[in-house]
């Protein structure tokens, strides 16, 4: 894996650049979906990147492109859209698997102050 920050398992250099504009992202060759991911991610404090939000089929092969190709081998999904079991299968025909279910930050508090935690599905990425 490339370099860590503090608890999260994850860092990629060319999504450190702050948002411009949607064109930007694509002139860089960047999908949003990974991008708005991983940026959330490292704002809350999350072990690995999750998505919270929904995954387009149009994504999936660029979420593992992008990771694979920055040595993330682990991510979570805690979107609870209504697509999901045909998400997973268009994840496993890019060479993904479901590897167990998880508990992610999310970015909520509870009425004590503490952060609120979501169900999320463990994804590895053979």
């Amino acid at each position: 894996m490339k370099a860590l920050k503090d608890q999260q398992k994850f860092y990629i250099a060319k999504l450190e650049l702050p948002f411009d504009n949607w064109d930007y992202l694509k002139e860089a060759g960047i999908n949003r979906t990974v991008y708005f991911a991983y940026q959330k991610s490292k704002e809350i404090g999350k072990e690995l990147i999750d998505f919270d939000d929904t995954i387009w089929l149009d994504d999936v092969e660029a979420i593992v492109a992008t990771l694979r190709e920055n040595d993330i081998t682990e991510f979570t999904i805690s979107c609870r859209f209504c697509d999901l079991i045909d998400r997973l299968a268009d994840f496993e025909k890019c060479g993904c698997k479901m590897n167990g279910v998880t508990e992610v930050k999310t970015a909520w508090k509870n009425l004590d102050g503490s952060v609120q935690m979501a169900k999320a599905l463990r994804m590895e990425i053979l």
